[in-house]
């Protein structure tokens, strides 16, 4: 950042804040590019040079700057959590039981996913605990499937992405492709005895077609 000087490191983070603040919402790099006048390239450097600074300052601010799916957002800042809820009738931290975090782990892995794919993997239903998750702003609508009935598609939210600490579901750890793999055959085959006919699942696109002997 050594081609902007540190007066107008510091205008440009107070414009960035206080936009932020107003719409109270992740906001992309473009819009922001029109508030401090740049082009989105730098506009992207200088929030994250933001993001960064406020990492290690973090312990003595009230709020802090985050970049989750690519957008930029104000957010409290967790550790005053206990003092926040002395004032908030209904603190929104979610308790996340074991069935929860199953259920957000496959979401997170597979998405976008059905319910009743998330139900074969699981062996048991899932209404209640997609609804919780939901509820609970971690996993929304992304669409639903070409498939008979159209079930709906789910998969996380940028809250999931700022609860968990991470920017995109990208930076989520890697897991076992012998696991993903067998997860990917008992779905199949699960559709297929549904279907009463041969399926395989298009993994890019999400959609299901007939196997072709």
């Amino acid at each position: 950042m050594n081609k902007y000087s540190e007066v107008e490191l510091l205008n440009f983070e107070h414009i960035i804040e206080a936009v932020l603040f107003m719409l109270g919402e992740s906001v992309d790099a473009e819009r922001i590019a029109l508030a401090i006048e740049l082009d989105v390239e730098a506009t992207k450097e200088i929030c994250d040079y933001i993001v960064e600074k406020y990492k290690t300052t973090e312990t003595k601010r009230g709020f802090k700057i985050v970049k989750v799916n690519s957008k930029y957002q104000m957010v409290s800042n967790e550790i005053y959590f206990d003092n926040l809820i002395k004032v908030v009738s209904k603190p929104q931290k979610p308790v996340l039981t074991d069935s929860l975090m199953e259920t957000l782990s496959i979401i997170a892995y597979k998405q976008p996913i059905t319910k009743p794919e998330i139900e074969d993997i699981r062996g048991v239903k899932s209404d209640f605990v997609c609804n919780r998750l939901i509820e609970y702003g971690l996993i929304e609508e992304k669409g639903r499937l070409e498939a008979p009935g159209r079930p709906i598609l789910l998969g996380t939210t940028e809250e999931f992405l700022y609860r968990f600490g991470i920017e995109s579901v990208k930076d989520l750890p890697k897991l076992d492709e012998s696991k993903i793999l067998k997860f990917e055959k008992e779905v199949e085959q699960e559709l297929s005895n549904t279907l009463n006919e041969p399926v395989i699942i298009d993994k890019e696109n999400k959609e299901i077609y007939e196997e072709i002997d």
